[in-house]
């Protein structure tokens, strides 16, 4: 008889412990990005979750282009966490002191918390769990912006991420003379679309093509002549192995390249 209380008691103070271990699927505790200024607090300082945390690079992407920001100019940002189970995350553009840079205005499922935090409104089990968000650049001058985020993928891990943006500057470093302001978002891919978007400043033949590791062109998504202007493209992508590819652009007898990761 002892032997079974004991067992008893054991098994009672272990759900106990188990319990006081609580998430928090309608949004995480402010100040928990990782960040410098957040003093490097994640969900697991708080509380919320326990066991380590994995440095990513591939969870926060955005529509600004490869040549920078452009000040007072509002960008869509995506976050998307590929995992089983209830997610949720976290995250601030800051300065090194905690400063907010720029403005954070939320999306469908999620919510800004003391204007400089974004996090979700409720955890989501769909693998991938997406959120948009909406950020507007600051000022000219205010030079890189660090977006800092951790990502709940479950009760007893998460992931964090630094994702840095650009100002842009007078000359684009991926600009050239028929190309220029590339956007191309979600990136990584996740549900098989994918959207381009640029200045076409001259008119001529365009050619918008998938080329894989190898430099081998894998899909054609737009063969044509078009005029000059600005460029918005929204295409699905074929069945094809997940991996690193390049979008080549090409017009006028040049051609520019962005590198997208497929996570389908």
């Amino acid at each position: 008889m002892r032997k079974i209380y004991l067992i008893g008691t054991l098994f009672a103070f272990t759900f106990i412990g188990i319990e006081t271990l609580e998430s928090n699927p309608t949004g995480a505790p402010i100040g928990r990005t990782g960040s410098p200024g957040d003093g490097g607090a994640t969900c697991i300082t708080s509380g919320c979750h326990s066991g380590g945390s994995t440095d990513v690079t591939n969870v926060i992407s955005s529509n600004i282009p490869t040549e920078g920001y452009t000040p007072g100019t509002t960008y869509t940002i995506t976050v998307s966490v590929a995992a089983s189970g209830k997610k949720g995350f976290q995250v601030s553009p800051q300065k090194l002191d905690g400063t907010l840079v720029g403005t954070l205005a939320a999306g469908t499922g999620s919510q800004v918390n003391s204007t400089k935090y974004i996090t979700h409104t409720s955890a989501k089990t769909s693998n991938p769990a997406v959120w948009t968000f909406s950020w507007t650049a600051p000022a000219s001058g205010s030079g890189a912006v660090d977006f800092y985020g951790v990502f709940a993928i479950n009760r007893s891990a998460i992931q964090k991420q630094k994702y840095t943006v650009s100002e842009k500057t007078a000359t684009g470093v991926n600009e050239n003379i028929y190309i220029s302001q590339l956007s191309l978002y979600p990136n990584p891919i996740v549900n098989k679309t994918m959207n381009l978007g640029f200045e076409m400043k001259k008119a001529g033949d365009l050619k918008i093509s998938l080329i894989d590791m190898t430099g081998r062109e894998v899909y054609t998504f737009e063969d044509a002549y078009h005029n000059a202007g600005n460029k918005d493209f929204s295409f699905n992508l074929p069945d094809l192995n997940r991996g690193m590819y390049f979008v080549q652009i090409k017009t006028n007898d040049l051609s520019l390249s962005k590198k997208v990761l497929l996570n389908n």
